[in-house]
């Protein structure tokens, strides 16, 4: 079983935390960060016992965010779904045949390595950027990395959706259209720099002709669209810090199913035990989750939610009071994916 991955945090201190993630406070700050860290220890400690005792099918872990407050996980998960955005027209794909019963598009080299967002708000930007990265490369047979910074720095938010831009906030579907309109360059053309900088000329390596978003909340959709076409970018309600491995549930509930988190579905499959599950990459770094991967569960395909705060970093102005998401942590209600990849054309644009 997967749970042989687990590690034993008996006798871990806060002292072993720092030094093992190369940390190092001082003053009123080493207090906080002490408090936050033995909070999430017991956390992980109690979720880790329940896990062997079978009540759950993932396991919790220590990473370099255990000591992060709510504020820092707050920054990073700034917005996503879109609501004017979800006006675009939806197209549901026809299958001429059955889906196969599993897909992981890093099995097909289409995948490039897992990123590293840092401590801005680009979750959206890095998932945008992921996808048209592995579209490019189904539709060429090359494999480019290209950079998110162009997101950060260029795309235009003016109706707040998911936030105000940039390390702020904004939305996938909005990377695309910037990817359609002024292309994207080379990750070694514009390094990431984790932070907002002026939008300034850069030549494309890549455009797109448009995008498409799927039907909302409908698990054959999405899962047909993976199958066929290549990996999604979606919204998720991303409560999972503290995830170390496994097939995770948890993430909404009755009163709280909050999208607030951008990632790249490229895949899904069932474990050895027969938990189906989605397969999504996350922008949190390789120490992060399982490679920086997470798997979603898919027992909750059917069930829906009420986001009650669309507001809080996850629709466009005006607001509405709420919007009913589904699966796993939401992540069947946004959905979407580039179209008509391919070499940017040469002109400089700014």
């Amino acid at each position: 079983m997967a749970g042989a991955s687990i590690r034993d945090f008996s006798d871990y201190t806060f002292k072993d935390f720092l030094t093992e993630f190369g940390k190092d406070y001082s003053g009123d700050e080493h207090a906080e960060r002490e408090t936050i860290f033995f909070e999430k220890l017991a956390e992980v400690k109690k979720h880790n016992e329940e896990f062997h005792a079978g009540k759950h099918t993932w396991w919790s872990t220590v990473n370099e965010y255990s000591d992060w407050t709510n504020a820092e996980w707050k920054k990073i998960r700034t917005g996503k779904a879109n609501h004017k955005i979800h006006e675009h027209p939806m197209l549901r794909l026809t299958k001429t045949e059955a889906n196969p019963a599993s897909m992981d598009w890093r099995d097909h080299g289409v995948v490039t390595p897992v990123k590293n967002q840092g401590g801005c708000g680009s979750c959206w930007a890095f998932s945008a950027t992921e996808v048209v990265e592995s579209h490019y490369a189904i539709a060429t047979g090359d494999l480019l990395t290209f950079a998110p910074q162009a997101f950060v720095n260029c795309v235009q938010n003016p109706q707040g959706c998911g936030g105000t831009g940039g390390c702020a906030g904004a939305t996938m579907e909005l990377a695309f259209n910037l990817t359609m309109s002024m292309g994207m360059p080379l990750e070694a053309d514009l390094p990431y720099a984790g932070f907002d900088k002026t939008c300034t000329e850069y030549t494309p390596a890549v455009k797109a002709t448009g995008y498409v978003k799927n039907p909302e909340n409908d698990a054959d959709a999405l899962e047909t669209a993976i199958a066929t076409l290549g990996p999604m970018s979606v919204t998720v309600a991303a409560n999972w810090g503290g995830y170390g491995g496994g097939v995770f549930s948890g993430g909404c509930n009755d009163n709280n199913c909050d999208l607030d988190h951008g990632v790249a579905a490229v895949g899904y499959g069932v474990d050895a035990s027969g938990g189906a599950y989605w397969l999504v990459r996350n922008s949190w770094g390789t120490g992060w989750g399982e490679g920086g991967y997470i798997r979603l569960s898919r027992a909750n395909d059917a069930v829906l939610y009420t986001d009650k705060t669309p507001a809080d970093g996850v629709a466009c102005k005006p607001f509405p009071d709420s919007q009913i998401v589904g699966g796993e942590s939401g992540i069947l209600f946004d959905t979407s994916y580039p179209t008509g990849v391919a070499a940017g054309e040469s002109q400089v644009v700014v």
